[in-house]
């Protein structure tokens, strides 16, 4: 039987949830209408059209700015990854509020995809690989280790329903929303193995760090997590036992 207590509490969480749900859309639209801004207006000024002009006479600079773009799309990827593991618990929900936390990951999520497109899509312009809009959206038809390069494109498709989903999460509800969202796990796995084995920088140290380290951040705050949420009915009944033995 659902106590009174539980009733009013219920009737209590509901209006805050509908306002928190409209204002995560509401900052969804208003960062993807930013993002798509600056875009176009990037696109129609002089400089796109040099840009491309110098990309298209050396043909090392696409390879290198999407090398560069797609390290700081990693970066955000793993930000948001991590932010999201954060605001579910304590360290997080004490200090902020909860629509800010949600805007900011979302923001993170939609900058990644961001980042994540620009990558791909100056592979257009490599001199080297001759790469076709095709080959960008279908996984596993690229020129370049194209096993490695779709398991990074199914990544990006992941981070991109997982983000969209913001703005359909009074829709599909709070737990349909968080199943979906375990998604995003999938999502930084695929992109960590794309980056290790198809990038040319992998290698590297401060690669290395960037993909071992955020991924070690990532299983901490995940078992953290877990922990966290089977303890807390535990305590509770602990709780309550004590209460009523205190009472009897």
């Amino acid at each position: 039987m659902i106590s009174t207590e539980q009733k009013r509490r219920a009737a209590s969480q509901a209006p805050r949830q509908s306002t928190d749900t409209i204002g995560e859309t509401i900052v969804g639209f208003v960062v993807g209408l930013i993002i798509l801004g600056c875009g176009w207006w990037f696109l129609t000024t002089p400089l796109a059209a040099q840009l491309v002009a110098i990309m298209r006479t050396d043909s090392k600079l696409a390879w290198h700015i999407s090398r560069g773009s797609g390290t700081v799309a990693y970066g955000l990827l793993a930000a948001s990854t991590i932010w999201g593991l954060m605001l579910t618990t304590k360290l997080v929900k004490a200090q902020v509020s909860a629509p800010f936390t949600l805007a900011i990951h979302n923001i993170l999520s939609w900058l990644a995809i961001s980042f994540s497109a620009v990558h791909a899509l100056l592979l257009l312009f490599d001199g080297y690989y001759h790469y076709t809009l095709a080959n960008l959206v279908i996984p596993f038809t690229g020129p370049y280790l194209p096993a490695w390069v779709g398991i990074g494109i199914i990544g990006l498709y992941i981070m991109l329903v997982t983000s969209i989903s913001f703005a359909w999460r009074g829709w599909m509800g709070q737990t349909l929303w968080r199943r979906l969202h375990y998604f995003t796990y999938a999502a930084f796995g695929l992109v960590t193995i794309h980056g290790l084995m198809a990038g040319t920088d992998s290698s590297d140290p401060a690669m290395r760090l960037l993909f071992w380290g955020s991924t070690i951040i990532i299983l901490v705050l995940t078992v953290y997590r877990f922990t966290t949420v089977h303890q807390t009915p535990a305590s509770t009944s602990a709780n309550l036992s004590a209460r009523h033995r205190h009472r009897a």
